[in-house]
């Protein structure tokens, strides 16, 4: 941590505060107009900031631009007249002296010109951009009521697909543009922080514990650690770009396959200083879970028995209590955040610092999350020809959590008698875990003795810092260097109790089941971009050429030390060194994989008309073969823009109108220890090494993604519709799908290998509409919308279906893909059908016949996604919402397949009740394929055991949603009353209201309607619409205060 505290002290002196800062004074001439100095607000007519504003004292060369916040300041006489000016806008003249606050017009004959932030940082014209670019107001999401920005990001971006592993404080999210690139690898986007790559992985722990996961209990599907991107304060958030699809971020390298989200962080602004503090404070309830049946006791065949778990007994008939043990595993949530920030600058220099705050519990008892983020950064004009930018973010997180899925403790509080008081978790000694009193079939956990004597927790210190120097050596060439480090260590811990445990009548306290495991996880990422170019316009401003040259380095290293041990010596003390030493193992593990490239563009533009990009990046890997390390991937992109077309340029209700389109190509390689993995110990007296189940592969070449989009952007009638129009293709090639099986002739049960490919397609689209627009009122609503198809076109000749087994979760249903089918489908064990497609009976059972084989039973991928976003501000009020939702998805239901096999649901007491069933479908008596199979006839006693269904009963189709994810009213509170009031101290205040998933319009019957049932480790296509036991996002409600002084 030297290294870290020497750079932010150099941080800190180089961008002190600058002198002649005042701390009083206000906008406009103020008690330093005497020596002609003027400072001021540019605005639009909707109030918002006008960002590089040019001002200039008319009749001289002497002028300045507005800073992020549109203000400004210049040396003028009082007398002077400045001229405003600014792309799509009016220019206009106002005198010094009334020039505190300037409002511009936009001009109906230009473009309303935006800028995005696109690769390292850099500039770009938006017209120029051939490819989908979307920015998101840094306001948006500072006022989702969100503890992290991923998650504020659902429902927002047309094509982006954000998926939480559930609402836990610290659930990990996954984040997909457009669609999956790979099978079984990375398929979120690159995280970008003021130029430098920002790690956003999760901890694996299958892979991260010493321990295997058949022996810890742990793994993708159980447990879930946070994404790292997650640390990141919301707060510090001053623009926001997502680049969609490979030809949007192609300078980005490997990384950028999936697309890249581009953050700029606030540094500050020139005037006077400031300091603000904003604060949220939250309560949470779980909503949304199934109701257990109260008609029926436990027990089977209609007799009461409370040795059975399943409620199959008779009639409920109030002799003994009915407790709701599921409500005992909940709390209402509650969280607090604090953010306080100061800021300052001149002309020449600003600087920012920051700290936030969050101490959030979940509504599962015992989960909580508390964090801390200090971050300083700020810009510097050195020079003329030399400007520097810096940042620096220190997070401090701790976050305790509890099991997921059928391992967690939602699903076993349903699986406890209902006639006995779980909450009740202690035996009489005081130190046992308490079975219930009615024993049951099988011994089992209480979830409230794992949720406080267990072990889940993770504490994570992390430092992400990014510097960068601009020189312009000569007119129209420039040169940026920039250098970031992404530096944390992690610790994660879990701990099964030696008294929870299942086996209670056989075990005894000498030989208990408690483990242990701790593991080290540090990452180091330092990144070097260098980048030269060259602008210049020539023929009278006609023609436009840039080129510019780079030279990257990316290094993703990770050190981890794991321990894993059992039997504990003394009880309630978790520690490895507290653990029967034959049983401890340990695992140290340090990779490092290493990327170097270069890149290149020319880009060229004809009368701010027509534009043409030419790309190409050539990547090193170290985590490929030798042969295949070097690989080359173009991108070429263009635009023109029809409005500056004489016939068009003058029509009223055209504003702008452009048309995109790309095509480009990306190289993505392998995880470390692809080639070779580690190897193991033997066990044998002699020592050694070996490979495990994973053989190597020496031949492992890059996969290579193609994209291809064209697309319309377009602004309507005074700009007040705006919409955006986007059609894709890829073709994923050359898949390195990990953990490939293998014949057990190879010697090998796995391997990483180049197997598979596939097609996605798809469209998206923005609309943007200001409804109304007057000076006092403004109702605005915006849609996004998106479709994606996908087409699996190449598997192994002996592969009949590729499939990730950690979602095997509910019977035989997994993610699995075959040939021919979406890389988003479930396959399971169907029932057998004849040649029209009947099910075919057993003709002795009456039961349908389940297939041994697996086939495709739906697809994830829901038809459409949308988000919905409304505000309606009037003066100084404000209310706004956000619906986020899809339609027609397949979605596995495992809950209610759990709860129907057990007789827990009230589809289970209807189907017990209608006693006689008789299945649709023709006996398997021989003539099934006939011309007249018999139809079946055989009536089913349902009345006896309960009856859980197959695997296809358990695929709801065509499920649709409509989930509220925000809701905000704001009052903004008179300037000039609160300066009166505080005489000056109180500069701006505002208070809110708000509410976060408030409802869930849907027409699925399970907990979760939009399911996952893995970690963001995971990778591949992941869980989402799978639905076993998942914990949704709780219902929130918040208020709020915002003051700057």
């Amino acid at each position: 941590m030297k290294k870290q505290c020497v750079l932010l002290a150099a941080l800190a002196i180089a961008c002190g505060a600058p002198a002649g800062i005042s701390s009083s004074g206000s906008v406009g001439f103020t008690a330093a107009a005497q020596d002609g100095k003027v400072t001021g607000v540019v605005k639009d007519s909707n109030g918002e900031p006008l960002i590089g504003v040019t001002v200039k004292v008319k009749g001289t060369k002497q002028g300045t631009v507005t800073d992020l916040d549109g203000r400004y300041s210049l040396k003028a006489a009082k007398n002077a007249t400045l001229v405003f000016s600014y792309v799509g806008y009016k220019s206009l003249e106002v005198n010094a002296a009334n020039a505190a606050q300037v409002t511009m017009a936009t001009n109906s004959n230009q473009l309303n010109e935006v800028v995005i932030t696109a690769e390292f940082g850099m500039k770009r014209v938006a017209r120029a951009v051939g490819s989908s670019a979307q920015n998101i107001k840094a306001v948006d999401i500072t006022e989702s009521g969100r503890t992290d920005f991923i998650s504020a990001l659902q429902g927002r971006v047309s094509g982006m697909t954000v998926t939480s592993s559930g609402g836990a404080p610290g659930a990990s999210t996954s984040v997909v543009l457009r669609s999956a690139t790979s099978l079984s690898g990375n398929n979120q986007p690159l995280y970008v922080v003021d130029g430098v790559p920002m790690n956003n992985s999760s901890f694996n722990p299958t892979t991260g514990f010493a321990a295997s996961d058949d022996v810890t209990g742990m793994s993708v599907r159980s447990t879930d650690f946070s994404s790292r991107g997650n640390d990141f304060n919301p707060e510090d958030i001053e623009s926001m770009t997502v680049l969609k699809g490979a030809a949007a971020a192609a300078l980005y390298g490997s990384d950028a396959s999936n697309g890249a989200i581009i953050i700029t962080t606030k540094k500050g602004h020139s005037g006077r200083a400031r300091v603000t503090y904003s604060n949220q404070l939250s309560w949470s309830k779980a909503y949304g879970w199934p109701k257990i049946q109260d008609v029926y006791a436990n027990g089977a065949y209609g007799t009461t028995n409370y040795y059975y778990t399943s409620h199959f007994g008779s009639k409920y008939d109030g002799a003994v209590p009915y407790y709701d043990n599921a409500g005992a595993v909940i709390q209402t949530g509650f969280l607090q955040k604090h953010n306080l920030s100061l800021e300052a600058g001149n002309d020449r220099m600003s600087v920012r610092a920051s700290a936030g705050f969050i101490d959030q519990s979940g509504v599962i008892k015992t989960t909580d999350l508390k964090r801390t983020n200090l971050s300083l950064s700020g810009r510097a004009e050195l020079t003329k020809w030399l400007k520097f930018e810096g940042s620096m973010q220190y997070v401090n997180q701790k976050n305790h959590k509890a099991l997921r899925g059928s391992s967690g403790p939602i699903a076993r509080s349903y699986s406890w008698p209902s006639m006995d008081n779980m909450a009740n978790y202690m035996a009489e000694d005081g130190a046992h875990m308490r079975y219930p009193e009615y024993y049951t079939d099988t011994d089992m956990l209480n979830p409230l003795f794992g949720l406080y004597k267990n072990l889940n927790y993770d504490v994570t210190d992390r430092i992400i810092s990014a510097f960068s120097l601009n020189i312009t050596p000569v007119e129209h060439t420039y040169l940026r260097a920039q250098f970031g480090w992404d530096v944390s260590t992690s610790s994660y811990e879990s701990g099964t109790h030696p008294y929870y445990r299942s086996n209670n009548q056989s075990s005894d306290d000498s030989n208990n089941s408690g483990y242990y495991n701790i593991a080290k996880y540090n990452t180091n990422d330092p990144t070097i971009n260098i980048l030269a170019g060259y602008n210049n316009n020539f023929f009278n401003d006609k023609f436009n050429f840039g080129v510019q040259f780079g030279y990257h380095q990316l290094e993703t290293g990770v050190t981890s030390l794991a321990s894993s041990g059992g039997n504990f010596k003394v009880i309630d003390f978790y520690s490895i060194n507290n653990c029967t030493e034959s049983t401890v193992v340990s695992k140290k593990r340090s990779t490092k994989r290493r990327i170097q490239a270069i890149s290149g563009q020319a880009e060229f533009g004809y009368n701010n008309m027509a534009f043409l990009t030419f790309r190409f990046r050539n990547d090193w890997s170290s985590t490929l073969p030798v042969d295949n390390r070097s690989f080359f991937y173009p991108a070429v992109e263009g635009s023109f823009v029809f409005t500056e077309l004489k016939p068009l340029k003058n029509l009223s209700w055209l504003n702008y109108l452009k048309l995109r389109g790309a095509i480009a190509q990306v190289g993505k390689d392998a995880p470390a220890l692809s080639i070779d993995p580690e190897l193991e110990p033997t066990g044998l007296t002699g020592g050694g090494y070996k490979y495990g189940f994973t053989g190597p592969n020496r031949s492992l070449k890059p996969e290579m993604t193609t994209s291809y989009e064209i697309g319309l952007e377009g602004r309507f009638w005074n700009d007040r519709v705006n919409a955006d129009f986007t059609m894709f293709r890829t073709h994923c090639a050359d898949q390195i799908v990990t953990g490939f099986r293998m014949s057990y002739a190879t010697g090998f049960i796995l391997n990483n290998m180049n197997v598979g490919t596939f097609n996605t397609w798809g469209w998206e689209g923005h609309v943007d509409v200001d409804v109304v627009r007057t000076n006092d009122l403004r109702w605005n609503v915006g849609l996004n919308i998106s479709h994606t198809g996908s087409e699996i076109v190449e598997l192994p000749e002996n592969l009949k279906e590729y499939y990730n087994a950690y979602t095997w979760n509910s019977g035989n249903i997994r993610n699995g893909v075959m040939l021919h089918s979406p890389i988003t489908t479930v396959t399971g064990r169907a029932y057998e059908r004849n040649k029209r497609g009947d099910v075919l009976i057993n003709p002795t059972t009456g039961m349908p016949r389940v297939s041994s084989d697996w086939s495709i039973l739906g697809n994830r991928e829901p038809k459409l996604r949308f988000g919905i976003t409304t505000s309606l501000s009037y003066k100084a009020f404000r209310l706004s919402a956000m619906f986020q939702g899809r339609y027609h998805a397949d979605v596995v239901n495992g809950t209610m397949r759990s709860m129907m096999g057990n007789g827990l649901s009230d589809a289970s007491v209807t189907l017990r009740e209608s006693g006689s069933y008789v299945f649709k479908g023709v006996l398997y008596d021989g003539l099934q394929d006939s011309e007249n199979p018999t139809v079946n006839t055989i009536a089913v006693d349902m009345s006896k055991t309960p009856y859980g269904g197959a695997d296809e009963d358990w695929v709801q189709h065509k499920i649709n949603y409509i989930r509220c994810q925000e809701l905000r009213f704001a009052y903004v509170v008179p300037t000039g009353w609160l300066k009166r009031v505080t005489g000056g101290a109180v500069q701006n205040a505002s208070v809110y209201v708000s509410g976060n998933d408030l409802f869930t319009i849907t027409n699925y019957t399970g907990i979760d309607v939009a399911g996952n049932t893995m970690s963001a480790a995971a990778g591949g296509t992941g869980g989402e619409g799978y639905d076993c036991w998942s914990l949704p996002s709780p219902r929130t409600y918040s208020f709020g205060l915002s003051v700057t002084f």
